[in-house]
């Protein structure tokens, strides 16, 4: 078994890995996000950041007025316990970030985060509670500490939050549930099992795409048609600089998701190591 100093050094070394796919595409543009803002994301992938704070979502706009910490959203706490489709479609929490504009006043009615933060399923939210400090953060240190004792053991990745999560569901790692009332298993369609393979200007870096990964995790409104609308065949302008700048693939897989410089991940031909 490995020790706990031999899997930091890991990770520390599989920070290494250049992030230079996503710098080159830098000159283009895109609706999702800007070039600060894309910016802003780079700083936060590996080896840029560090691995504990890769999908964590901080919130200023609202906090910043009324004068306390900002929120800080650690996908990684809940991912371990629920599926993405218990908070992006149950909660109806928006899957591009701040499509939701969520306020105090709703999850304190139960709503939103207040669903499972009622002191019973998760701390409370209420004032009484006393917990504010559990979102609100000054720093995170002690949240980035906890995330290195909740990776210890589980399946490694170079990219991310250097967790492979879809190794970890396989391997039974971690077990999250599908609902947040009566687990339900709902049916994969049959003719959806066989991956899509998407061609590419380069025959090497073809896609391939598979829908049973996701449906694992999310639920086909997760995607369609906001981010995918099939009906009207949008994907016309779906290349790898829409991608970066958030739109597509890029609305998880830039934020949360394991990020787009993980090149191999869906570019079965492709390496993960790039010239300059």
């Amino acid at each position: 078994m490995e020790s706990g100093v031999l899997r930091k050094g890991m990770r520390m070394l599989l920070r290494a890995v250049p992030a230079a796919a996503l710098v080159l595409v830098m000159s283009s543009g895109g609706d999702a996000m800007d070039r600060s803002e894309l910016a802003k994301v780079l700083k936060t992938i590996p080896p840029n950041g560090p691995f504990a704070r890769f999908g964590n979502v901080t919130m200023r706009t609202r906090t910043k007025q009324a004068g306390m910490e900002p929120v800080v959203f650690p996908h990684w706490v809940h991912r371990k316990n629920y599926t993405c489709r218990v908070c992006h479609l149950e909660l109806n929490f928006g899957m591009k970030r701040g499509d939701t504009g969520i306020t105090r006043a709703q999850y304190t009615r139960g709503k939103y985060c207040g669903v499972c933060h009622n002191g019973t399923v998760a701390f409370g939210v209420q004032a009484a509670d006393k917990q504010c400090h559990r979102c609100h953060m000054e720093s995170t240190k002690e949240l980035d500490k906890r995330f290195e004792e909740f990776a210890e053991g589980l399946p490694m990745s170079s990219f991310g939050n250097g967790i492979d999560w879809a190794a970890a569901y396989r391997d039974g790692s971690i077990r999250p549930t599908n609902s947040i009332g009566p687990e339900i298993t709902i049916p994969f369609p049959e003719k959806l099992k066989q991956p899509l393979k998407l061609g590419t200007a380069s025959p090497r870096s073809d896609v391939s795409f598979s829908h049973q990964e996701h449906f694992a995790e999310l639920d086909c409104s997760s995607c369609h048609p906001d981010i995918f609308n099939i009906k009207v065949k949008s994907t016309t302008a779906f290349t790898m600089d829409t991608n970066i700048y958030g739109n597509f693939c890029g609305a998880c897989h830039m934020l949360v998701a394991f990020p787009m410089n993980d090149c191999k991940r869906c570019h079965k031909g492709m390496s993960n190591s790039f010239a300059m």
